[in-house]
């Protein structure tokens, strides 16, 4: 504090103050740490802090740490937000920093702090640990320290050394407030926005907090609460993103479209983007409930070439499971109607699946996959292995016994993301493996089932055979991809039994808890891809060849020549391919109309006529690395590996 000596008047320097929110680039591209940012907004809005602190830095990327600590200047308290993609980057990161600034303040929060003291007890260079939420806790915490004999205890929701010996945790109390500051429109991010060597993309909320209470989910692990951030400040925070031209903004939200004011927002992206051009894309995690105003919005925001795709997620078919990690689904029934829907409006879709939760079984696993696709879903499914999170109910150790599961500690994972280099630290996220329903032979399997359904179906590969199959031979989706993945295995010389054969050697790398090679072709662009979209691009890029020796696989079909020249013809025709623009195809079915039934389940007999179809694309990009980007990872959700602009006409 500023103080006077004999009548003279001293200005003290003021305490520096960094905080590390690091995060792996994706070509180039970092968020704007914004956990870390509104923290620093809400604490430098007290005049006191402003007075006594300077905020010197962000760290956002995972610099060379030596390099790092060397540049900081007199660190009084340095902030980490913990998280599963940098923890281990963290704490080598403050352990250097410890070793140099020993007086240094080191300050862990974030979502991988357990509400314990655990970790003072396990790293002895952290000094104090911030638990749920952490505005009020670190305002009170720099506020604190300014007194000659700081006392944090009576500040809630941390943990901390007294004496620099004991540990000691505060009481918990749930906070309320949500109000507080944006660091987009306090200046927080003001020079970091000044760099013309990064490019930054945003995130924000309107809300915090979730209604449900999933075993495996860590969105709220206190209460089943959603707390409305003040609709002025959603708005402005739009205004500025779109201000500073930032193409993709991501909402933290875990139910977006729950609230009727939702829809408001996303008029006014869209507002803001007609005036401004930007954001191009806004991702969003939309509400789990069957509510109109999700659809009324992602219909408004797929007009405007806006949207990632609509969220309809299941995560399990199982009752069983269902019940094992707390979730209600809507109905299959409903399911199929929003399907429809969605399809007939061209409102691309995608779904989600979990594997490895509780109660599911190979078989249960399977069946869920494919009743996606009877109702519906052909176009985009994802399927993650089950993370158990810190603080999540399915991290106690009481639910993992009994379940009878088995977890794993995996080489973390971030697809699309830049390559890294070796000497970058290893970051771990634990895996469920196994329970007491599915061993890991049959984990293993269903992950090579799960990646042979979303390359060959969803990114459309066979995707017209197995729905002709389906609906014309009674041949079901799990028969048809489970005899796939027996072909690939006794066929293992063709293009797509090699690629199987090596991703079965890394699943079962994985499942032994080593790395598992993550998918790189410089073909494709300096970055990593998930194993479904490397096998994808493996295959179209050798196009012909691979059509060629399906063949073998499709003949135990007995399809009708006739029909099956068609249905190859049309197969391939629908995949788009770098630099096909326009092009025509003459079939002697109308398969068009017949498939865009499928979707729209409403499925009429295929007819026998002479068609043209003209088939355009959007300006698909002449090279393998843009097409990669544009049509196989920015496209996934949006359907866009797929030409959907098809006419038809008939001729004698």
């Amino acid at each position: 504090m500023p103080s006077t000596e004999k009548g003279t008047f001293v200005i003290m320097s003021k305490r520096n103050i960094y905080m590390v929110q690091v995060q792996n680039a994706s070509e180039g591209s970092y968020f704007l740490p914004y956990s870390t940012g509104v923290l620093v907004a809400y604490a430098w809005s007290n005049e006191v802090v402003e007075e006594n602190y300077k905020m010197k830095r962000f760290v956002f990327s995972k610099e060379d740490i030596d390099s790092a600590v060397e540049s900081f200047e007199n660190p009084f308290l340095v902030g980490f937000s913990n998280c599963i993609w940098n923890s281990n980057y963290n704490k080598e990161f403050a352990k250097r920093l410890k070793k140099k600034f020993p007086k240094c303040i080191i300050l862990f929060g974030g979502k991988e702090i357990p509400q314990s003291n655990s970790y003072l007890e396990e790293y002895p260079f952290m000094d104090i640990l911030m638990h749920l939420e952490g505005e009020e806790s670190f305002l009170k915490i720099l506020l604190e320290l300014l007194n000659e004999d700081p006392d944090l205890s009576e500040i809630s929701n941390i943990s901390f050394r007294k004496s620099g010996k004991t540990t000691f945790m505060t009481k918990i109390v749930l906070p309320e407030r949500i109000d507080y500051p944006s660091p987009y429109l306090s200046g927080v991010f003001d020079e970091m926005m000044k760099r013309k060597d990064v490019k930054f993309v945003t995130a924000i909320e309107t809300n915090r907090g979730c209604p449900f209470n999933c075993s495996y989910c860590d969105f709220d692990t206190a209460r089943n609460k959603v707390r409305l951030r003040p609709l002025e400040q959603v708005f402005a925070e739009i205004e500025w993103v779109g201000n500073h031209g930032i193409d993709y903004c991501a909402c933290c939200d875990s139910n977006f479209g729950l609230f009727e004011r939702d829809e408001l927002i996303a008029d006014k992206l869209i507002e803001v983007k007609t005036k401004t051009g930007f954001p191009h894309k806004f991702q969003v995690s939309a509400a789990k409930a069957d509510i109109p105003a999700v659809f009324n919005i992602n219909k408004k925001l797929n007009a405007h070439k806006m949207s990632k795709g609509a969220t309809i997620s299941f995560q399990t078919f199982s009752s069983e499971a269902l019940h094992n990690v707390g979730r209600e689904n809507i109905s299959l029934e409903r399911f199929t109607e929003l399907m429809a829907l969605y399809n007939k409006n061209g409102i691309p879709t995608f779904t989600d699946m979990i594997l490895g939760l509780p109660g599911e079984t190979y078989d249960s696993f399977c069946d869920g996959i494919c009743k996606l696709l009877e109702a519906g879903q052909h176009t985009s499914i994802y399927v993650y292995s089950c993370c158990v999170l810190t603080n999540t109910p399915m991290w106690q150790k009481e639910y993992i016994e009994k379940y009878n599961i088995s977890t794993i500690d995996v080489p973390f994972s971030q697809y699309h993301c830049d390559i890294k280099p070796p000497e970058e630290i290893e970051e771990y996220s634990r895996e469920i493996i196994s329970t007491g329903d599915m061993n890991v032979n049959d984990f293993v399997r269903a992950k090579l089932f799960s990646v042979c359904v979303q390359c060959f179906h969803c990114f459309g590969l066979l995707q017209s055979f197995a729905m002709y199959l389906f609906h014309e031979k009674g041949v079901s989706y799990c028969s048809f991809y489970n005899n796939l993945m027996d072909w690939m295995e006794k066929h293992s010389e063709s293009i797509c039994g090699e690629i199987f054969t090596n991703m079965k050697q890394e699943v079962h790398r994985y499942s032994n808890g080593e790395r598992m090679k993550q998918y790189v072709n410089e073909v494709f662009g300096n970055i990593t891809w998930p194993l479904e979209e490397g096998a994808f691009l493996d295959i179209v890029y050798r196009f012909d060849e691979f059509y060629n020796e399906i063949e073998d696989f499709l003949e135990q079909y007995s399809i009708d020549s006739d029909v099956y020249e068609s249905l190859m013809k049309y197969q391939k025709s629908i995949i788009k391919m770098p630099g096909k623009n326009e092009f025509k195809v003459k079939l002697n079915y109308d398969l068009h109309n017949y498939f865009f039934g499928v979707y729209i389940n409403s499925v009429k007999p295929l007819k026998k006529a002479k068609t043209v179809l003209t088939i355009k694309g959007n300006k698909i990009p002449d090279n393998w690395k843009d097409y990669s980007k544009k049509i196989v990872w920015f496209g996934r959700k949006g359907e866009k590996n797929l030409y959907t602009d098809i006419t038809t006409e008939y001729i004698d």
